[in-house]
C-alpha cells in the first residue's frame, strides 16, 4: 500500500476537508453495504446493526468536521469537539448550518453511543435508545450533503 506524497492518504491541512469529506461517504457506503447484508437479521428489526452504526456515526462525524473545517474554524477547535456529534452540530449550526436540517434525537443518541463506547459493543444508549436504520441513514445523508461530500458519480469520474 502506498502511504508516501500523492497517495489517498497523505492528508495535509488543505486537503483535510476534502478527505473527511470522501471518508464520510465511503463509510456511509460501507454502512449501506452492511446493513443490506445483516440489517435483516434476527433482532436488527429494532436497531440498526452495531457494525452499520458505527460507521454511519464515524461519517456524521466527519462530515460535520469537513464542515466546519470549510468554514474556517481552525483544526484545533475542530478536534476540541472530539467525537461529540451534538457539540460538532451546534458548531455547525453557529457556522450557518440549518438547525432543522438534521433530527436532534437520532443525533443525541448516536452521538452518546458513540462517546461512550457502547456503540463498539452493542450496548443501549444512556437515552435508553438505539436507532433504526432509516432515520439514521437520513442523518448521514443530511450531514454529507451539508458538507458537500462527493457523490459516487464523483468519486468514479476523479482521475
Amino acid at each position: 500500500m502506498r502511504t508516501g506524497k500523492g497517495s489517498m492518504f497523505s492528508v495535509d491541512k488543505e486537503s483535510r476537508s476534502n478527505f473527511y469529506k470522501y471518508l464520510a461517504k465511503l463509510n456511509f457506503e460501507a454502512a449501506k453495504a452492511a446493513d443490506k447484508e445483516i440489517g435483516t437479521w434476527p433482532g436488527y428489526g429494532l436497531a440498526a446493526p452495531p457494525p452499520v452504526m458505527t460507521l454511519c456515526a464515524h461519517s456524521i462525524e466527519l462530515s460535520l468536521k469537513a464542515y466546519l473545517l470549510d468554514r474556517g474554524v481552525e483544526e484545533s477547535e475542530v478536534k476540541r469537539h472530539s467525537h461529540n456529534l451534538v457539540k460538532l452540530w451546534d458548531a455547525c449550526v453557529c457556522e450557518g448550518a440549518d438547525p432543522e436540517m438534521v433530527s436532534s434525537e437520532v443525533l443525541g443518541i448516536i452521538s452518546d453511543l458513540l462517546m461512550s463506547n457502547r456503540l463498539r459493543y452493542g450496548e443501549e444508549s444512556s437515552l435508553g435508545q438505539l436507532p433504526y436504520f432509516g432515520p439514521l441513514s437520513q442523518l448521514c445523508e443530511a450531514a454529507l450533503n451539508l458538507c458537500g461530500a462527493p457523490s459516487l458519480a464523483d468519486i468514479f469520474q476523479e482521475k
